[in-house]
């Protein structure tokens, strides 16, 4: 583009010399060259700095690990690798013989629970007839116990005798212990009936939480697609075991997502960078053609800026050229770019509303890349 614009103003200069008959002197050429210059580099500063271009600038996927809940050994694997999938779609199954016998056991614990809850229902009802024998015969013995005590006050005409009258009264007091026993074992069976969650027994209750526990686990056997999108990569196989780490997920899949370019710009042009701004991008694919789209945010942090504590001193990052601003770039049309994969890298230019007539440059300039990408020799 540099070469263009002398060429053209070489033109224009050696039109008006030949026009206007200006004669070729020590005053003449210097000026027009020195003017040249001045309006050349004038132009690429104002375009350089209003309509920032980066060649740093790639298509960004977010992938999403699959970490398996459950531990076990893999028994199937989905074939669909790198195909398009539904959300809940197959992906790999773990042998769930182990959590199909845990859900079994659970089931017959809470049967056996239930069935538990009956017998203390029958107990409770057996216990309060024993109550109620047992207190019938406290009565009985009471009386018995009285008649003795009464019946012994004339020590001369008493047709008992002491050893009689102690052991009335020993029997009555056996059979208000006796009582008092039911009593207890009455009150202890109808707390075990009365300890309720949610209208249900607490032992029983406690059991179907467990059920559902292991019904959860039972279910997370089978691995399922978390949305649409795809599975890449796929090097598991049947027959590895695998648990829920998450530092080492079995599997990357790859959500269908708006296509959106991260570019990074240089710090000299963070005044000219506006959520908004009309951009342009050109793909390494796709020789020839031009990509248009806008600003859609600008981050507002600088990537190699982030520190995190640690027991040693941390130096600053001083870099520009590394440390530029981070723009996400949406592009219009997105069927241009379906045929490339994701990670692509490319160039973008933004336009800023500052000096827009020079903006024509550096359209000029990216298509001129553009055409450029066709030209390249692997040897």
């Amino acid at each position: 583009m540099d070469l263009l614009l002398i060429l053209t103003y070489t033109a224009i200069c050696f039109g008006i010399f030949k026009f206007f008959k200006i004669p070729l002197n020590k005053w003449s050429v210097p000026t027009a060259v020195l003017g040249g210059i001045i309006l050349i580099g004038s132009l690429l500063l104002l375009m350089n700095y209003n309509h920032p271009y980066t060649e740093r600038a790639q298509m960004v996927t977010v992938t999403l690990p699959i970490i398996p809940e459950i531990q076990g050994v893999v028994v199937e694997v989905t074939p669909n690798a790198n195909k398009k999938l539904k959300k809940g779609d197959f992906l790999f199954r773990v042998d769930p013989t182990a959590y199909e016998a845990k859900v079994e056991s659970i089931k017959g614990e809470i049967e056996s629970a239930q069935q538990n809850v009956e017998m203390l229902k029958a107990r409770l009802a057996s216990e309060n007839a024993d109550i109620a024998q047992a207190k019938a015969e406290r009565d009985l013995a009471l009386k018995d116990a009285d008649r003795y005590r009464n019946g012994s006050r004339d020590k001369l005409k008493s047709p008992f005798t002491d050893q009689e009258v102690v052991r009335a009264q020993q029997t009555y007091l056996a059979a208000q212990a006796q009582w008092r026993s039911s009593l207890s074992k009455r009150d202890q069976t109808a707390a075990q009936l009365d300890a309720m969650i949610n209208g249900e027994n607490a032992t029983v209750y406690r059991l179907k939480a467990n059920l559902k526990e292991a019904e959860y686990f039972l279910a997370k056997t089978v691995v399922r697609a978390p949305s649409d999108g795809y599975a890449t990569q796929l090097f598991l196989k049947p027959g590895m075991f695998v648990r829920p780490l998450p530092l080492r997920p079995v599997m990357v899949f790859v959500p269908d997502q708006k296509t959106s370019v991260y570019a990074v710009f240089r710090q000299n042009s963070a005044l000219r960078l506006t959520a908004g701004d009309q951009a342009e991008v050109v793909f390494n694919g796709l020789p020839g053609s031009v990509v248009k789209g806008k600003v859609k945010q600008i981050l507002p942090a600088i990537a190699n800026s982030s520190y995190q504590a640690q027991g040693h001193l941390q130096g600053l990052s001083l870099d520009p050229k590394l440390d530029g601003i981070y723009a996400e770039i949406e592009l219009n049309n997105v069927a241009d770019v379906e045929r490339l994969p994701a990670g692509t890298m490319g160039q973008v230019a933004v336009y800023s509303g500052y000096f827009e007539h020079v903006s024509i440059i550096r359209k000029i300039l990216l298509r001129m890349t553009s055409w450029m990408h066709y030209l390249y020799i692997d040897h």
